[in-house]
């Protein structure tokens, strides 16, 4: 167990390690430049746990040095984020994974309406696991049923979030399921949002807005 004193000396070093990193991962490029954003992910995730040990107990005003983050972002991830909400509706690639066929349409009906024409459909989980890992470029969206025969909606999100590059994509359930202990379940395990059934256009393209600034839901007409 380290001592407090060593883990403020190893998170300085590790601090001082990753500004060196994120000024010159955009000067380096190939396997160098993937290294080095994996190497970032890991410095991140080490400085978050020094800084949870660090943290001030109950009544004790001792500070913890400012340069651990615990909320820091990596430049890689804030990249995807800006990227993210400077899409147009034109530009959003969707995909929407549902073994009903009819819920597929009504959907992408919905998001027709709101100027989202790049929609690619699985009609079911593993076919959608499949061709987000085929995509090129990724997807920007994947809608997904939560209860579907073979890989559940859940499966198919954790699949997606292995996949490094799938990060920063937003993942919505679509979903008959209301009862809050599951949703909040759900929402904990890194799922971004969930629309419930039966689908409401507004209600979709509201919560799609949050994610896609450039999604003007109040603009489309019922």
């Amino acid at each position: 167990m380290f001592t407090r004193q060593e883990l403020q000396v190893i998170g300085q070093t590790l601090a001082q390690k990753r500004d060196w990193i994120t000024k010159n991962i955009s000067n380096t490029e190939g396997n160098s430049k993937a290294q080095m954003e994996q190497s970032l992910q890991h410095i991140e995730s080490v400085l978050q746990k020094i800084t949870a040990q660090l943290k001030p107990a109950n009544g004790d005003k001792t500070s913890v040095n400012h340069y651990i983050s615990e909320k820091s972002i990596s430049p890689i991830r804030q990249a995807a984020l800006t990227r993210r909400n400077e899409l147009n509706p034109a530009q959003i690639r969707v995909l929407i994974v549902d073994d009903d066929q009819l819920i597929c349409e009504l959907v992408a009906a919905y998001l027709h309406a709101a100027g989202i024409h790049l929609i690619d459909f699985a009609n079911d989980g593993m076919r959608g696991i499949s061709m987000m890992y085929d995509a090129n470029p990724i997807y920007d969206l994947v809608l997904c049923d939560w209860n579907m025969p073979g890989k559940s909606g859940m499966e198919v999100h954790s699949a997606m979030r292995a996949a490094e590059r799938y990060q920063v994509t937003a993942f919505m359930l679509v979903t008959a399921v209301s009862e809050a202990k599951q949703i909040r379940a759900a929402i904990e395990d890194g799922v971004d949002d969930y629309v419930v059934k039966p689908i409401e256009q507004d209600k979709l393209l509201k919560k799609i807005a949050r994610f896609f600034p450039n999604v003007k839901a109040d603009s489309v007409s019922e």
